[in-house]
């Protein structure tokens, strides 16, 4: 069997593989408890991942960058990190409602109101589509700077053949234009894969059979795009710094 790239493409097939079931089962049974959190479907697929390449030790300093109301920070919670979870909009009180504590902070991606060196893993799910292409770049500096030396950033993103594409959602509520930046091949490489003071940790697969993913994907959730997860590692520092 070949072995996966570890920066690599979404496969749907790993859903239903051992070690992401575990992680799923256990984030939908933490569903449960409450109708204030949710678990999108392409996450599925990315926090499992991402927390496959994140290797956290026992206790760990971590960041959700970007958390909504997701459910991953209470699934770390539980696994027994100190959570920080960032949002413009942050879900007052979500974390009592599992007999837990997520330190929820209101902030904006671009200047994190944390010190340099906070975290030993930041989370980035699917976020940074969501800030245009140059926000991402300098967002992506910000989740370096507070991410400690030989720390890692955990980046999933949209990814398409074309980012110039008019794309449309057709599933459940719809059809309707998606309105946020999507990541192609020479942006990804150029903004992710390229940020300054951030390195892939280990061999990057972005192979796409787009005519057979395509149609695979709008079933999945209603998009023809697929996601992309990058697992990057902070070096000492960067050349631009001053």
């Amino acid at each position: 069997m070949h072995e996966r790239a570890p920066n690599r493409v979404l496969d749907l097939d790993e859903i239903e593989s051992p070690p992401f079931r575990r992680v799923l089962q256990r984030m939908d049974e933490l569903l449960q408890r409450e109708s204030v959190s949710y678990l999108h479907p392409g996450k599925r697929w990315e926090y499992p991942w991402a927390l496959e390449r994140a290797a956290l030790p026992r206790v760990a300093r971590v960041l959700d960058a970007g958390c909504g109301a997701s459910i991953f920070p209470i699934y770390l919670a539980e696994a027994g990190h100190r959570v920080t979870a960032l949002d413009l909009s942050v879900p007052a009180g979500l974390d009592r409602l599992h007999g837990l504590h997520v330190d929820y902070v209101h902030g904006n991606l671009a200047r994190l109101p944390f010190a340099d060196g906070s975290f030993d893993a930041v989370f980035c799910i699917s976020v940074i589509e969501h800030l245009g292409h140059a926000g991402a770049a300098d967002a992506l500096q910000e989740l370096r700077r507070v991410t400690r030396p030989g720390g890692r950033v955990l980046v999933t993103t949209d990814y398409y053949e074309d980012a110039a594409a008019k794309l449309t959602y057709t599933g459940p509520g719809g059809p309707f234009p998606v309105e946020w930046g999507i990541f192609d091949e020479p942006l990804l490489r150029t903004t992710v894969l390229n940020a300054p003071g951030l390195r892939p940790e280990g061999e990057v697969d972005l192979t796409v059979e787009w005519t057979r993913v395509k149609p695979v994907m709008r079933r999945f959730h209603g998009y023809p795009y697929t996601s992309v997860g990058v697992c990057l590692v902070r070096g000492d520092k960067v050349t631009s710094d001053k």
